[in-house]
């Protein structure tokens, strides 16, 4: 290469390094972004989407009811707490049949679902609970003093635009014997109050069992001593008396308390809970 051409690449390289300097020297710096901050000119991250607090209905746990009995009082408690979705989530537990419900509890369930349902904007929901409801227990109502008027209303309606199919269920459904209601345990068994009717009977087999027993040895010391002394038994036979007054006397009360509470609940216009007191015949019942 000759010296004139040497010279003139020299100064072409020259003119080409000063322009690509003048370049850098033009263009922003990005500088760095403080920790936790996103970068210049980068795309701003969404925000985290924070999850729903957990709120605890006082009465209720965590863990999943294990007995139709629990899933109501749970969603009892959540009535009563304001707690609308844990009413149509326990609820539906038992109005479904998952928890091997008596017939009054399920009747009990749909209550509780339609309400819930309803007052959380699930009118469809709502009215096919009522309408269980309806065909499993015609004469059902709803107590303005504890349930929103709209609710009450929305009740009625379903009542009135469904009365042909609730009449037709109830047509076919055995009906409930008044007999039965004289005759405790059954009247409460036929209303689907198994553990009163169980409590009422233990009552029954206990008290009169004792008495049949107490009396029997009495007679038969009496018919050994003349003159209704029992001879060397007489200390003994004096206590004997005693209970056996006390249990005929608690037999007779458990009679007729059998008796009030199955007419009570023959003539009950709604689904009762289970478990209540003997003492709840002597009301109206439960009633929302």
């Amino acid at each position: 290469m000759s010296p004139g051409a040497l010279s003139r690449w020299a100064v072409a390289a020259a003119l080409a390094t000063t322009s690509v300097a003048a370049r850098a020297s033009d263009a922003p710096v990005i500088k760095a972004a403080p920790p936790g901050e996103p970068a210049p000119g980068a795309e701003p991250k969404p925000a985290p989407v924070e999850a729903p607090p957990t709120i605890n209905v006082p009465g209720t746990t965590s863990t999943p009811p294990v007995d139709a009995e629990a899933a109501l009082a749970r969603a009892r408690a959540a009535y009563e707490y304001g707690e609308m979705e844990m009413v149509v989530d326990s609820a539906r537990l038992v109005a479904e049949g998952r928890l091997h419900p008596t017939e009054a509890e399920r009747a009990q369930a749909l209550r509780y679902l339609g309400i819930g349902l309803y007052l959380t904007g699930r009118q469809e929901g709502a009215e096919t609970a009522f309408f269980e409801l309806l065909r499993l227990r015609p004469n059902t109502r709803l107590d303005p003093t504890n349930a929103r008027p709209d609710v009450v209303a929305f009740f009625e309606n379903v009542r009135r635009r469904h009365a042909a199919e609730i009449k037709e269920a109830a047509s076919h459904r055995p009906g409930k014997s008044l007999a039965l209601a004289f005759l405790p345990p059954a009247g409460q068994f036929q209303s689907g109050h198994k553990a009163r009717g169980i409590t009422i009977a233990a009552l029954e087999v206990l008290s009169l069992g004792t008495a049949l027993a107490t009396d029997l040895q009495l007679r038969a010391w009496d018919s050994q001593y003349a003159g209704h002394t029992f001879g060397p038994h007489r200390g003994t036979a004096e206590t004997l008396k005693s209970i056996n007054n006390v249990s005929v006397a608690v037999f007779a009360a458990t009679l007729v308390v059998g008796i009030i509470d199955g007419v009570a609940s023959y003539y009950a216009v709604e689904p009762e809970d289970e478990g209540r007191s003997i003492a709840d015949a002597f009301g109206r019942g439960y009633r929302f």
